[in-house]
């Protein structure tokens, strides 16, 4: 088997990255152009033609940028950093990070994880085997989604019970009580992604 090599992509033009984070954090703080413009007291052409990386911005208008869509500074140059939280796992492969119960085989292996200024997720790839062991539903900060692969299940959010096979996808508030409460068949595999905020 042929080992895994990145591809090594050339970076965009410093203007480029900057501009277009300044579009993502006023897109985000959910202003227009003329909104922000009229917060930070920068034109909205010139606004326009730095979020499209054709001038050089000056300092002192990141600045008021910035402020004005409530980030600090340092957010407009985060994707000029080369060193990005980047994770790779082959197929098959990922770091078996928990197991419950010792005759049950319920595995959950680590698969992908990130992190970012406001954000991190953590990626698994679960495995149940019945029967399932008695044991609370799951409640923690953040946000979930779970997409089954194999086999059949019954799976609990909040009041809702889900007859979940594979191809079904579920999303929801992670501090919900949650969980599997019955295996359809011998063996169901999902993955499941957690996003949570991280405090500055």
């Amino acid at each position: 088997m042929e080992d895994s090599v990145a591809i090594e992509v050339e970076k965009p033009p410093l203007d480029h990255l900057i501009g277009a984070a300044v579009k993502a954090n006023r897109i985000l703080a959910g202003l227009t152009l003329a909104e922000l413009s009229a917060k930070a007291k920068v034109s909205p052409a010139m606004i326009s033609k730095i979020e499209r990386g054709q001038v050089s911005a000056s300092l002192s208008s990141l600045e008021a940028l910035a402020q004005a869509t409530g980030v600090p500074l340092i957010n407009f140059f985060a994707g000029t950093v080369d060193v990005t939280d980047v994770s790779f796992v082959a197929a098959g492969e990922g770091m078996t990070v928990q197991r419950l119960g010792s005759g049950f085989g319920h595995v959950y292996k680590l698969i992908g994880r990130a992190e970012a200024s406001h954000v991190n997720f953590e990626t698994y790839n679960v495995t149940l085997e019945g029967p399932l062991p008695p044991r609370p539903l799951y409640q923690h900060d953040g946000i979930e989604f779970i997409h089954v692969t194999h086999g059949e299940m019954v799976y609990r959010c909040g009041e809702g019970l889900y007859h979940m096979r594979p191809g079904d996808s579920l999303s929801y508030d992670a501090s919900t009580a949650h969980g599997a409460i019955e295996l359809k068949t011998d063996k169901v595999r999902f993955i499941t992604l957690v996003a949570k905020a991280v405090s500055g």
